[in-house]
């Protein structure tokens, strides 16, 4: 570092060391803050238990018994069951044994297009009745066109989840994250053997997908799907997970941290912004342009305001 630019960093580190020279009571209010929300820091971490949890086993969930808790809750209600497009009578035919699988008297319901399917929903409270929706991405040449061995489809579920017991979050699917918003040390949803949140097993999702499957299969091959299904049952088990460190002090400081941040530069922020309009108001900041300072010299500038700060937060 050559000597002018060594003389300017050095100067601007005086200039506020002199400005907290002159501002006492905020520079001991700055380092109390420091040593009070430190020490609350302490003080958090020594009263935060740290207990063993685990190890997790789950129970087998069937995939293929039973239905959802909240269709049988309102037994006078008429659920349906969509699919897209009406005009193919294989299709139809599949979505009426997955009615007559499920053993549960939905109303089978078909649209052309999915679109049209959409605008059945925004009228009056169609969406509340439709528990799900089988659109196949196929183009069928005409209605007894017969049904591909490689077929996709799409399942479509209501936005608001139906058997969902957390009220404090919002009812929602969540498809369009890869990660929870909160993640902490242990399994989610640790006590719940269906897996907890989005609900793919208490929602009925793979229930509707286990048994359009069997649909299929049964319109290519019928005797060969039955012998097959006959004594076959379709179970999904949680991963165990082993025994761990439940470290509530993580958890505490997830949620206060920010606000201790916060609370630790309120002061520094107040300084900052009573220096600056103090030197603007008596035109301090023209000094350095009648200097002729090149303009990558401002940066001593910010790096003397890091260092000084720098020193605060270390007390």
């Amino acid at each position: 570092m050559d000597s002018p630019r060594l003389n300017k960093l050095m100067a601007l580190l005086w200039k506020n060391f002199i400005l907290k020279r002159r501002q006492c009571c905020a520079l001991v209010a700055e380092l109390f803050l420091v040593v009070l929300l430190v020490g609350i820091l302490l003080v958090m971490r020594r009263m935060a238990p740290v207990r063993k949890s685990g190890p997790f086993n789950y129970s087998q969930q069937p995939v293929d018994q039973n239905l959802p808790a909240y269709i049988k809750e309102v037994p006078s209600k008429m659920w349906e069951m969509a699919f897209v497009p009406s005009k193919s009578v294989v299709v139809k035919d599949i979505v009426e044994t997955v009615k007559r699988d499920l053993q549960y008297n939905f109303k089978v319901q078909g649209f052309p297009r999915e679109r049209d399917f959409e605008d059945y929903l925004m009228q009056d409270n169609n969406s509340e009745r439709v528990m799900v929706a089988f659109v196949f991405d196929h183009e069928f040449e005409n209605s007894y066109d017969p049904l591909p061995l490689k077929v996709k489809y799409y399942l479509r579920f209501s936005s608001q989840r139906n058997n969902y017991s957390e009220t404090s979050q919002p009812k929602r699917w969540k498809t369009d994250t890869l990660f929870p918003k909160h993640s902490f040390a242990g399994p989610r949803n640790e006590l719940d053997p269906t897996g907890g949140s989005p609900g793919y097993i208490s929602e009925g999702f793979l229930l509707m997908q286990h048994a359009l499957d069997k649909a299929i299969m049964k319109y290519h091959n019928r005797k060969t799907a039955e012998q097959l299904f006959k004594n076959v049952h379709v179970f999904v088990q949680r991963f165990p997970y082993p025994k761990y460190d439940d470290d509530s002090f993580y958890k505490i400081f997830f949620y206060l941290g920010p606000s201790l941040i916060i609370a630790l530069f309120f002061v520094n922020y107040i300084t900052i912004i009573q220096s600056v309009v103090w030197e603007k108001e008596n035109r301090l900041k023209v000094i350095p342009l009648s200097c002729d300072i090149e303009l990558c010299g401002k940066c001593w500038l910010f790096q003397a305001m890091f260092k000084n700060f720098l020193l605060n937060l270390l007390g």
